[in-house]
């Protein structure tokens, strides 16, 4: 380092903890060129991004030799549209190192995924430890100064433990493949009779990336909930199953056959007001549409960033016109600000509008709209809710 550079950072001073983003900005813009690396190196030593000012203000930075840096993640219509940030120059070179960065005003609460786009690479945030696996890959993670992530996704040592078992499901539709069916079975499942069960779409996602059996084996510990069983159905054919031309076969198959088999072999209650189904995106929408098609299996059922597609209010009018659903439904949704937009599809706007279209109908549920995407990490959030709502019983029989 130059003489220059230490005078610099003597005159720069070593506490950088109370310097605002903009504040630091302001100071390299107005930098000569050869002293912003200095700046830059001062401001980000043992600093860790993105950079939060106040409880709003959240600002993405880059630094290192590239030529253009964009952003993508939960603020660009869940990951639909890149954006640029803005580049600064440190060096004389024309490829050299430079200051990448963009600001945002977003909720207090907001939980937030994102990768950057470096000369045409996707990376990690070099400078962020949060770091969180979401499917089959990991995203950088931004939380803000309200975001109080639930303690009941972790596994606890000083709780009983449920156990995973498995079961075949070959259908006799042979339209609808086999698949490997996991289920969760709670503490002293064995010794016990009627219990809840809940069907998880996307199963094996769910359990593996939603930590379901961690949030289980805590709520029942804690006596939030009964003992439940949990049914993992994996998807093979996702989209033809969830919402396209198997969808009616799947319904059918899933209910008449998967539920029976599920109820003969475990020591689950046989009437649907035990029984609930949910999942996430398409995974959402054929929960939502196996609870209005078929309430003689289940009356609970939960959307998650749900795929709303026009059948699902011509099958609720079609039910409130024809075969009225009954009171006793447990319907919840829950849908991120900062889900996927794209075109005219709108997954915020359109769950509000499914709400309303509920409320109009006088069917009782429960919307949640969070400051999070379209993330496993957002949706396990909920789940301790979920289950909550579906199962849980106060002092008297009296659910909430």
């Amino acid at each position: 380092m130059s003489i220059l550079s230490l005078l610099l950072l003597l005159l720069l001073g070593t506490d950088t903890s109370g310097v605002r983003f903009s504040e630091f900005l302001e100071r390299l813009r107005n930098a000569p060129l050869p002293e912003r690396k200095t700046i830059v190196e001062w401001y980000m030593e043992g600093r860790r991004t993105p950079v939060v000012d106040g409880d709003t203000v959240l600002t993405f930075v880059w630094y290192g030799a590239a030529d253009s840096v964009l952003i993508n993640g939960s603020l660009q219509g869940g990951w639909r549209r890149p954006e640029r940030l803005e580049r600064i120059p440190c060096s004389d070179s024309l490829h050299g190192v430079a200051l990448f960065h963009k600001t945002y005003t977003v909720p207090s609460d907001a939980r937030l995924e994102y990768k950057f786009i470096v000369d045409g690479r996707y990376l990690l945030d070099p400078y962020n430890v949060r770091v969180t696996p979401n499917g089959d890959f990991s995203n950088s993670e931004a939380a803000m100064p309200a975001f109080h992530p639930t303690p009941l996704t972790a596994f606890n040592e000083s709780v009983r433990h449920g156990t995973i078992d498995s079961v075949r499901w070959t259908s006799a539709d042979t339209l609808i493949r086999p698949r490997l069916v996991k289920v969760y079975l709670p503490p002293g499942h064995d010794a016990a009779s009627g219990l809840p069960s809940v069907y998880v779409h996307d199963g094996e996602s769910a359990r593996r990336h939603a930590f379901i059996a961690n949030i289980l084996d805590n709520m029942i510990a804690g006596q939030k909930i009964p003992p439940l069983v949990a049914v993992f159905v994996p998807s093979v054919e996702r989209r033809e199953e969830y919402a396209g031309d198997k969808q009616v076969r799947y319904t059918r198959a899933f209910c008449d056959e998967l539920v029976p088999l599920i109820d003969r072999r475990y020591r689950t209650a046989r009437t649907p007001a035990h029984r609930g189904v949910m999942g996430i995106s398409d995974g959402g929408y054929i929960a939502l549409a196996m609870l209005l098609a078929r309430t003689d299996v289940f009356h609970c059922a939960a959307g998650q960033s749900s795929t709303i597609m026009p059948a699902l209010s011509q099958m609720l009018a079609l039910r409130q016109r024809y075969a009225p659903l009954p009171p006793t439904l447990r319907l919840y949704l829950d849908c991120g600000r900062f889900d996927v937009i794209t075109g005219e599809y709108n997954f915020p706007a359109l769950h509000r509008s499914f709400s309303r279209e509920l409320e109009s109908y006088g069917v009782r549920h429960r919307y949640r709209e969070v400051s999070d995407g379209h993330d496993w990490a957002s949706w396990r959030e909920r789940m301790p809710e979920i289950f909550e709502y579906m199962f849980a019983h106060k002092p008297g029989g009296r659910k909430p």
